[in-house]
């Protein structure tokens, strides 16, 4: 509870996110995506959690094969992309590299396609404000699962009922999206939009976002049947789906004083 208060605290000032957690954590989103269709849990969680060790430079060079590989305007950006995800791994090895980095460093070069600078100075800032993703222990993660699962619960209750019929737990999609901060279930167009509020309302923005996300494909969800659909819809198929960034951004702006709320809430009933 201690650890929940001061996570509520930092968010609700907007600060960003600081912990002395070490590790070097890699979280490997495809080792979760080939686990299937299942019963989530936190074991399940835990079987998707690697740790990278030595020097990153090929794990970069063979997720950054997969980094929005459909999108034809990537493929130029990648030596520009590798350079900061190397030189982040370099400056801060008590991190290193952790899958879904690559995600967040291709919508920063893509933003500043000719201002790699500016590029790496905002990953930096993500990855400082996000750390708690995945640092040991994954305590952002973990305070982001119960806070979200409390709000979905109370404010999209027919979705959260059917998602939790059908047996779909947050720890079978939040780390998907998460950690790639939206590049795993938006749109490349709409993750640039979205990536501005993550970055000022820290995991404020993150849960009001994806919440947003949850509402805007609530009558698909609603309509898909059993735990493959849903998953395969929510992880994949909601990437080429025709979501509009400024729609999620301002359907998130709207879910702020929810998130304010319950991160008020969640901070007095420590």
């Amino acid at each position: 509870l201690a650890q929940v208060c001061i996570f509520a605290s930092l968010s609700c000032v907007g600060a960003p996110f600081r912990h002395g957690w070490h590790g070097g954590v890699r979280v490997s989103l495809e080792t979760a995506d080939a686990l299937g269709p299942g019963p989530a849990s936190a074991a399940a969680a835990t079987m998707a959690m690697e740790r990278a060790r030595g020097d990153p430079a090929e794990a970069i060079r063979n997720d950054l094969e997969r980094t929005f590989a459909d999108m034809p305007m990537v493929a130029p950006r990648k030596p520009q992309i590798s350079r900061i995800l190397q030189q982040y791994a370099n400056q801060n090895p008590e991190v290193g590299y952790t899958q879904g980095m690559n995600y967040v460093a291709a919508t920063m070069c893509l933003k500043f396609p000719d201002r790699e600078a500016e590029a790496s100075r905002l990953f930096a800032e993500a990855m400082l404000q996000f750390s708690g993703f995945w640092s040991d222990g994954f305590p952002l993660l973990s305070f982001g699962v119960q806070l979200f699962s409390a709000l979905a619960e109370q404010h999209l209750p027919s979705l959260w009922a059917h998602l939790m019929r059908s047996g779909v737990e947050p720890l079978s999609y939040l780390p998907n999206g998460w950690l790639s901060l939206f590049g795993k279930w938006l749109p490349l167009p709409a993750v640039m939009e979205t990536v501005d509020l993550v970055l000022d309302c820290g995991i404020r923005g993150v849960l009001a976002a994806t919440l947003a996300f949850f509402q805007i494909q609530q009558s698909r969800l609603l309509a898909a049947q059993g735990m493959e659909e849903l998953l395969e819809l929510i992880n994949q198929d909601s990437r080429t789906a025709p979501i509009d960034g400024e729609l999620v951004v301002s359907c998130a702006r709207r879910w702020l004083p929810h998130v304010d709320e319950a991160l008020q809430a969640s901070s007095g009933s420590g």
